[in-house]
């Protein structure tokens, strides 16, 4: 059965000297793409342009290269470039919708037909401090909405597959594992081939070790030079160690360490090595050291057992998929281990020939032309995918499919609460597809988690990131799934600390079934405790002090729903996405996020609608410790004021202006008088420093904001805050004033 051709744009912005692996891999791509039969147009575009060839991209990005090198304020300078080459491209490509779009690097630009980015590794997320702070700022802006509209995502290996769905959320359906290849050059050489070019960089055949790497943290260099300079003497001076790679960033620590070794002899640094020297090099060496600390593949790996090296790598991240059992793995943290694996390497002769002849057996495994062909299946089941969303979205027959909810439910440590909750939802088990969002709970509380839905809910999604991403992400997550389901028509957000009471489950159903209709909706939740009719929350309240909390008063205006219990209509969600970017902000973490995103829905000129009906019975505060404690304290008001910054109408502040400042005056002497001194500084300055991205994010809200200010101002209460507030602060202030 013969398939159409494909009409391909493919990004190559990483094609720029010194090309690093995601170079090699987008350079590699655009070779291969040129003359497979599959395709029958290919545009290239480089930085802000359309380009012909791999080479006069090289030419195009090297100027650009060197811009963001000299540049100063990196991050602006970054954000800028940005946001001129997405113009340049919409601008370029908005009669190419008939084109599939792939981003081999990561960040998609906007275009309106299917799309595919190739996400390398999450390791701005594992570890931040690799990294320079642009660049994490950059991916934590720009990549998840990037995973969100892409109708396939391609991965070099299994494990970021895996760290996608389990850290980002990211529906299984639309990952696609396409390894990297090797090119035919890297190949056993015998000796007589290689000693020019071998002297010329003053190494002999098997006489040194040798390590291809970009001088950055995550490599490792470090520890490896350490573990190095504890061989014997005798044996460092036989082998040296021989490192490839151009200079990186936050490389002082490694020149401490190696500085010395160089001095002696012992350690050479041979800076960025051309294509046609670098796979002779490789096929001289004794043995190849690579005990990175993560990667997404490690395509040196691959270069080396292609080369006949034996390899060291570490036993972390994708390094154990991508070796095998061919390769020593050590701990990449401990130094000891290493510098025990690297004399293994250099005196076990007897090993070093068994592991040749395997990892040239399992290189072989590994082309460019599968990758290439891979990398077009991966195109075609986008194109089918965007039009399946197309057609669900505008020729979905009414009717036939029963509409569903999705519930989200976000765990930390408290897997019991979790169970106890789904366990009330069970009455809309045939209505709901319920997905519960583990966010780096222990080991324990995981497996009592997995365990617990098996027994309860079995066809129920966990998604157990490793790490804690928080209310906002793990909302986000489940939120991703649910939108891939064209039948889902609301979200239900609940804490997975309350209970579902009876009430809710004929609200969620009047809702799936039209009796009832709302953009967002909450109603009344009250305390836990068997027979009590004290109010939780009403919802969110707004005072005139463009402070929020808790609403506890039907009176009050309603702002919308907390987080804690609220359905939102599927239209207010894909329209959060389309116009922001995000449903949830991540960067608030936790704490206020269902206040900005209230107001934004608001701004975006939907209605929220309450219930007095209720609906669930809330414990309160079981995953963040209980209490009014520092964690809430500094969340609660920083985010606050991120929100108010982003959203709030400028005349609506300025009328304001005095309550505001009074409040917050009132904040700083009243938990500074409890001794959180240290808590308040430190939750105003990292307000202080997020001004920027909030202001940016303002300016996007702005231009789409469709009420009126006035219409805005309607939403906040003419209450200066709370019910008791000032009461309870003022006891406080004499208790402390008096002897």
């Amino acid at each position: 059965m013969t398939q159409d051709p494909i009409k391909l744009i493919l990004n190559v912005d990483a094609i720029s000297a010194p090309l690093t692996g995601i170079g090699v891999y987008t350079r590699e791509l655009a070779l291969g793409l040129e003359r497979h039969a599959a395709i029958e147009s290919l545009k290239l575009f480089s930085a802000y342009r359309w380009v012909d060839s791999v080479q006069q991209a090289l030419a195009v990005n090297h100027g650009v290269q060197t811009m963001r090198r000299v540049l100063p304020f990196k991050q602006f300078a970054l954000e800028g470039y940005t946001r001129l080459r997405a113009g340049l491209f919409k601008a370029n490509a908005s009669r190419l919708r008939d084109h599939v779009l792939h981003a081999p690097n990561f960040v998609l630009m906007p275009f309106d037909g299917p799309a595919v980015a190739t996400v390398h590794d999450i390791s701005y997320l594992r570890y931040p401090q690799f990294h320079p702070r642009e660049r994490v700022r950059f991916l934590e802006r720009h990549l998840p909405p990037t995973l969100a509209r892409a109708d396939a995502v391609i991965t070099d290996s299994a494990f970021v597959r895996d760290e996608l769905v389990t850290v980002l959320g990211v529906d299984p359906a639309k990952l696609h594992v396409v390894p990297l290849g090797v090119d035919p050059s890297f190949r056993p050489r015998e000796a007589d081939a290689l000693r020019p070019t071998l002297a010329r960089h003053g190494v002999v055949f098997e006489g040194y070790l040798l390590v291809v790497a970009t001088q950055e943290p995550r490599k490792n260099l470090e520890r490896l030079v350490t573990a190095y300079a504890q061989l014997p003497a005798t044996l460092r001076a036989k082998v040296p160690l021989i490192v490839v790679g151009a200079r990186g960033w936050l490389d002082a620590p490694l020149a401490r360490v190696i500085e010395p070794l160089e001095q002696q002899g012992q350690v050479r640094r041979l800076g960025f090595v051309t294509d046609e020297d670098l796979p002779l090099l490789y096929a001289g060496a004794l043995g190849f050291a690579f005990p990175s600390v993560y990667e997404g593949f490690g395509l040196p790996l691959l270069e080396a057992m292609a080369s006949g090296v034996p390899v060291l790598t570490s036993n972390a991240a994708c390094m154990p998929e991508v070796a095998g059992d061919v390769a020593l793995r050590v701990d990449p943290f401990d130094v000891d281990a290493i510098s025990a694996g690297l004399q293994r390497l250099v005196e076990d002769a007897s090993w070093r020939a068994q592991a040749r002849t395997q990892g040239i057996e399992r290189a072989a495994g590994y082309s460019w032309t599968r990758t290439v062909d891979a990398t077009i299946a991966v195109y075609r089941a986008a194109a089918v995918r965007a039009g399946a969303a197309i057609n669900a979205l505008d020729h979905h027959p009414p009717g036939v499919v029963r509409p569903r909810a999705g519930v989200a439910l976000v765990n930390f440590n408290t897997a019991d609460r979790s169970l106890r909750c789904v366990e009330s939802l069970l009455p809309l088990r045939d209505r709901v597809r319920l997905v519960v969002v583990d966010s780096g709970s222990r080991d324990s509380d995981v497996r009592q988690l997995r365990d617990g839905l098996g027994v309860l809910w079995s066809e129920s999604e966990l998604i157990a990131s490793p790490v804690n991403i928080g209310f906002a992400a793990g909302c986000n997550r489940a939120i991703s799934r649910f939108l891939g389901d064209s039948d889902i028509t609301h979200v239900l957000l609940l804490n997975n600390d309350a209970v579902a009471t009876n009430a809710l489950v004929t609200w969620v159903t009047d809702h799936l079934d039209g009796r009832q209709s709302a953009d967002l909706a909450g109603g009344r939740v009250l305390k836990l405790e068997a027979g009590s009719d004290e109010i939780d929350s009403l919802g969110i309240a707004f005072y005139r002090s463009l402070l929020a909390s808790n609403r506890l008063d039907v009176a009050e205006p309603y702002f919308g729903p907390t987080g804690g219990c609220a359905l939102y209509s599927r239209a207010v969600l894909d329209r959060l996405l389309q116009a922001h970017g995000m449903v949830f902000d991540e960067d608030f973490f936790c704490y206020a996020e269902d206040t900005d995103v209230a107001a934004r829905a608001l701004l975006l000129g939907f209605t929220p609608q309450y219930t007095d009906a209720v609906l669930a019975r809330h414990e309160g505060q079981a995953s963040s410790g209980g209490g009014f404690n520092d964690f809430i304290l500094y969340h609660g008001i920083r985010n606050s004021l991120w929100m108010l910054l982003k959203c709030v109408p400028a005349t609506v502040i300025w009328r304001r202006l005095p309550w505001l400042l009074a409040i917050h005056g009132g904040i700083v002497v009243r938990h500074g008088l409890r001794g959180k001194w240290r808590v308040v500084l430190r939750l105003y300055r990292d307000a202080f420093l997020g001004v920027i991205r909030m202001w940016k994010k303002r300016r996007v809200i702005r231009h789409t904001r469709v009420i009126r200010a006035r219409d805005f101002a309607q939403r906040v209460s003419p209450r200066f805050y709370d019910r008791g507030y000032l009461r309870n602060a003022l006891r406080e202030l004499w208790r402390w004033r008096s002897p």
